[in-house]
């Protein structure tokens, strides 16, 4: 007798055994588990702050004035939309010459006013226009307004100081500067040669000499204008940093020192020879 032998049970498959079901698993199970999650973007790193803008100034003797700035000539460029010029400058201050005193007493809280205007070298008449200035330093904190006057330089160089035209020059700067005091006068008129340059990285270089007090006002300093030239020129670099760059340093083995220079402070104490 013939025993049919029976079917064989259908055995279950096992996933666990088969090599791509198992990689099928895995995948999906990596899929969920770096699934994007909403989370907050990584703070990227804050930008370096601006470096403040450096201003130094050093003194060097007038008689190496022109020495300097033929060196400087061949380390840095002149400063095309300036060309060399006569800077004129009348400062004003109160009776009691608080905004002098300010200078001498601290470095940390100055304020200058003064009308400005510049000529030519060779002597000719002064081109552009007169502006009126207020420079205000608290610490390291400078600003500066400017504004155009309605006045011409050759008639301004001709009236005294002691004129009515000087106190008429404040009235639009008073609307852009509130609480200047209210009894500016001028005090003294200084002029000198000022040549500019700047170099590859855009700082401002300034070489200024043959410093001179043209006029005086007797109501608030007296003491007569002297012509004789002050023995110093000022060489002044405006850039960013912490110190000149090493194409400018070389200005110390020239006979430059650094200082707090003031060129009214200069001026009066050139007139009254008042040394403090």
């Amino acid at each position: 007798m013939r025993f049919r032998t029976p079917a064989a049970a259908p055995v279950a498959e096992d996933p666990a055994q088969d090599p791509l079901r198992r990689l099928a698993a895995s995948e999906r199970v990596l899929d969920s588990t770096f699934r994007p999650l909403s989370t907050p973007e990584m703070p990227r790193p804050a930008a370096s702050a601006p470096q403040p803008e450096l201003e130094l100034k050093y003194l060097l003797p007038g008689s190496r004035a022109a020495f300097v700035r033929r060196w400087l000539e061949g380390v840095v460029h002149r400063e095309r939309a300036y060309p060399p010029a006569l800077v004129v400058t009348t400062y004003f201050d109160t009776p009691d010459l608080e905004l002098l005193d300010e200078k001498v007493n601290s470095d940390h809280l100055k304020t200058k006013v003064r009308v400005r205007w510049y000529a030519p070298l060779d002597g000719g008449p002064p081109a552009g226009p007169v502006f009126v200035e207020c420079k205000h330093r608290e610490g390291a904190t400078r600003e500066k307004r400017r504004v155009a006057a309605q006045a011409q330089p050759a008639h301004l160089a001709a009236v005294p100081l002691s004129a009515p035209d000087w106190g008429e020059l404040l009235m639009e700067l008073r609307a852009a500067v509130p609480g200047l005091p209210t009894d500016l006068a001028p005090v003294l008129r200084l002029a000198y040669a000022r040549h500019r340059y700047v170099d590859a990285g855009g700082a401002r270089i300034s070489l200024d000499a043959g410093i001179v007090v043209q006029a005086v006002n007797p109501a608030r300093l007296h003491a007569p204008a002297r012509r004789d030239a002050l023995r110093y020129a000022v060489f002044e670099y405006k850039g960013h940093g912490q110190d000149v760059p090493a194409h400018v340093a070389p200005v110390t083995r020239l006979g430059a020192r650094r200082s707090a220079f003031s060129k009214y402070l200069a001026c009066y104490q050139h007139v009254t020879r008042d040394t403090f």
